[in-house]
C-alpha cells in the first residue's frame, strides 16, 4: 500500500496510509509549500481538513503544533483509518464521515483558525463549498480558508464570498488562499 509521510513536526517521518483508489493525495512538495506559508498561523490553530482522503493535512498540521484538527472525508474507511492513527499515534484528531458540505452544516458556527479544501478537481460543488463555509463556520478576521484546485482554473466562478489573497501554484496544483477581512499576503 503507498504511504505519505509527515514531513515536519513532533509526527515527523511517520507514515500514512493511502486509503482508497481513486485518491488524488496532494503531492509533498505542494504541501510543505503550504505549511512553510501558513507557518505562523498554526501554533494552537483549529485546523479544518475537508476531503480529507489520508488525513495527511491533519496529522500535519497537530504535528506542526495545530492544538487540533478536524478531518472530514465521505469515505467511512479513510475516516475510521484516521481516528485509528490518531489514537495509535495520541494526536488530537478527529474525524467526521460525510459530504462536506453537510458536515459544515453540522459544525454551524464552529470556530477554525485554518480550514483546508481539497475537493475533486471536477467536482462542480467549489462555489457552493466556499458559501458553505463562510455561511456555517465562525470566521474570524485571522482565519485562513485554502481551497485547492486544478492550475489555470477558477472553479468557484468570479465572485466567492471570501476574498482571494493569495494563490500558490507547484506543478498541475493549485492553492487559493481566501479570508473573511484581512490577514496573509
Amino acid at each position: 500500500m503507498a504511504t505519505l509521510r509527515v514531513t515536519a513536526g513532533r509526527l515527523r517521518g511517520r507514515r500514512i496510509p493511502i486509503p482508497a483508489q481513486g485518491m488524488r493525495p496532494t503531492s509533498e512538495r505542494a504541501r510543505q509549500a503550504f505549511f512553510d506559508i501558513i507557518a505562523d498561523r498554526i501554533e494552537g490553530a483549529r485546523f479544518l481538513d475537508l476531503f480529507a482522503g489520508s488525513g495527511v493535512f491533519s496529522f500535519e498540521a497537530v504535528s506542526r503544533g495545530a492544538a487540533s484538527a478536524t478531518a472530514v472525508d465521505r469515505d467511512r474507511r479513510a475516516v475510521e483509518a484516521i481516528l485509528r492513527l490518531a489514537r495509535d499515534w495520541n494526536a488530537p484528531v478527529k474525524a467526521i464521515a460525510g459530504d462536506a458540505i453537510a458536515a459544515l452544516r453540522r459544525l454551524d458556527r464552529e470556530s477554525f483558525d485554518i480550514v483546508y479544501a481539497d475537493p475533486p478537481y471536477d467536482d462542480p460543488a467549489y462555489g457552493d463549498l466556499i458559501t458553505a463555509i463562510e455561511r456555517h463556520l465562525s470566521l474570524g478576521p485571522d482565519t485562513i480558508v485554502a481551497i485547492e484546485h486544478r492550475r489555470r482554473t477558477n472553479p468557484w466562478g468570479d465572485r466567492p464570498p471570501l476574498r482571494v489573497v493569495r494563490r500558490a501554484e507547484y506543478g498541475e496544483v493549485c492553492i487559493t488562499f481566501f479570508e473573511p477581512d484581512s490577514g496573509i499576503a
